[in-house]
C-alpha cells in the first residue's frame, strides 16, 4: 500500500493516517492487540520515537502485511534522515 502521507512525514504520520484511521483503531486498542506499550506506540505515532524491528514485525503482523513492511519504512526514514544531516555537514553531497 502506498502511502497518502507527505512522504517527509515520519513512519507514525503514515502509520495513523493509512492503518490507524482507516480501521477506526485507537493506540490503546493497537497496543492491547499486539503487545506493544502504549507509550512507545504514542511515541512513533508521534515522531518522537523510532519503531524498533520487534514492534515493526508485531505491526506488520497485525495489519496482515509482509514482515519487514514497516521495517524497511523505518530504514528508509533513518537513511533519509541522515543524508539530510550529511549534506547540511556537506559530507559526499
Amino acid at each position: 500500500m502506498l502511502s497518502n502521507a507527505d512522504v517527509n512525514d515520519h513512519l507514525g504520520a503514515m502509520l495513523h493516517h493509512d492503518y490507524f484511521q482507516p480501521r477506526n483503531l485507537t493506540i490503546y486498542r493497537v497496543a492491547k492487540d499486539t503487545g506493544i506499550a502504549k507509550a512507545d506506540l504514542c511515541g512513533v505515532l508521534g515522531g518522537k520515537k523510532r519503531l524498533p524491528v520487534r514492534e515493526a514485525l508485531l505491526l506488520a503482523r497485525y495489519f496482515g502485511l509482509e514482515e519487514d513492511f514497516f521495517a524497511a519504512m523505518q530504514l528508509r526514514q533513518d537513511l533519509r534522515i541522515e543524508k539530510e544531516k550529511m549534506a547540511e555537514e556537506q559530507l559526499f553531497s
